[in-house]
């Protein structure tokens, strides 16, 4: 299963090339507030991480072992939208390939986050899309 948050459809975009390449099942992230693709979106995303605030994700079945995992960085961090739905939904016993879109950050930036959202997974840091 291919589970991605993306605001601008970067993310959605390698998610799509992995499942032509595995022909897993899509899941784009679903906010119960999404995130609006405009300025206000930078306004929006700082204030939330000042005060420490995690936007609640919809909870979906998961019946898969491997879960690739995309998502966009923002602020240095996975993005909040992930951490959302990492919050609500347990991977625990799941093998988890992240894959990220970003323009300056690394994979391993967020690697921390993940760990501590999905402890009792098995991750995969070395995962590389481009590599299927």
């Amino acid at each position: 299963m291919i589970i991605y948050y993306s605001l601008t459809g970067h993310t959605k975009k390698v998610a799509l090339k992995i499942a032509e390449k595995t022909e897993d099942k899509l899941y784009e992230v679903q906010l119960d507030k999404p995130y609006q693709n405009n300025p206000l979106v930078v306004a929006r995303f700082t204030k939330e991480k000042a005060l420490g605030v995690i936007p609640a994700a919809h909870k979906i079945t998961i019946d898969d072992y491997v879960i690739y995992l995309g998502y966009p960085m923002w602020g240095m961090d996975m993005s909040l939208a992930m951490q959302g739905f990492l919050t609500a939904n347990d991977l625990s016993g799941k093998i988890i390939k992240p894959f990220i879109t970003s323009g300056t950050s690394t994979l391993k930036m967020s690697l921390k986050t993940l760990k501590k959202l999905a402890p009792d997974a098995i991750i995969d840091a070395n995962f590389d899309p481009d590599m299927l």
